[in-house]
């Protein structure tokens, strides 16, 4: 009596759906590092906003001139960092560059304004305002954002289907 066995596999198949996911992870997780760049934005400008630095304390207060200044001209006088809204202006979507590999770059889009905002965030001492930067909490926000973004990709791509 003999016996006779066949296997069949779909070796070829898995190959080219490996070969496929080899092919878009690239630009799979640079879309999700541009979108990080994009929540990183909204997330400055909403602390900006509330008057918290990226470690989410307040805002050391204006000087008693610069408050007095702001009466006279009817701004308010919360310190938001917002003037004439041109420097958290010059933060804009377009300033956030590709600058590696699955690397972006957050910056100013206007070099006045850039100077602006590096005098609020490093040059005035003690009173700095450092309202340009992420501590470990929205990092984590932004990872989870980024991991959920990659989950629906691979999701989407259905891969062994």
């Amino acid at each position: 009596m003999a016996i006779g066995i066949k296997i069949k596999t779909n070796s070829k198949h898995i190959e080219k759906r490996f070969k496929r996911l080899q092919s878009k992870f690239p630009s799979i997780i640079d879309k999700g590092v541009k979108q990080a760049g994009f929540q990183l934005l909204d997330i400055i400008r909403t602390k900006t906003k509330k008057g918290i630095d990226f470690r989410d304390d307040p805002f050391k207060r204006y000087s008693e001139s610069y408050r007095k200044r702001l009466d006279r001209e009817g701004k308010p006088t919360k310190v938001d960092l917002f003037y004439t809204g041109r420097m958290l202006g010059s933060l804009t979507p377009n300033s956030i560059k590709k600058t590696g590999k699955h690397k972006i770059t957050l910056g100013f889009t206007n070099a006045e304004m850039r100077q602006r905002a590096l005098f609020n965030q490093v040059m005035m001492g003690e009173k700095n305002r450092e309202f340009f930067g992420f501590n470990k909490r929205t990092e984590k926000i932004i990872q989870n954002t980024f991991n959920k973004f990659i989950k629906k990709q691979f999701r989407d791509m259905k891969l062994w289907v």
